[in-house]
């Protein structure tokens, strides 16, 4: 029983988990990685990056791995008057 409790909650952790991680870039650009369990479709991932970058992102690379979705992007630098 507790075997089947563990691999239940194994599954479930990897299928829907997204979350994101700043990385800082040189000049003071912000990158972010969004990671997507491989249960959550890729509009999990993009959904995210809206929430981050809510005027827009670019897209800097899509990774589909064995356990994991990954989305780099770099949201637009604001334009100074």
């Amino acid at each position: 029983m507790k075997m089947q409790i563990w691999c239940t909650t194994a599954l479930l952790v990897l299928a829907g988990c997204t979350t994101s991680q700043e990385i800082k870039r040189p000049g003071g650009l912000s990158e972010y990685l969004v990671s997507c369990g491989t249960g959550s479709s890729w509009n999990a991932c993009y959904d995210e990056a809206n929430d981050i970058c809510p005027t827009g992102y670019t897209t800097l690379s899509e990774d589909a791995g064995f356990n994991r979705k990954e989305l780099r992007i770099v949201c637009p630098v604001p334009i100074s008057p």
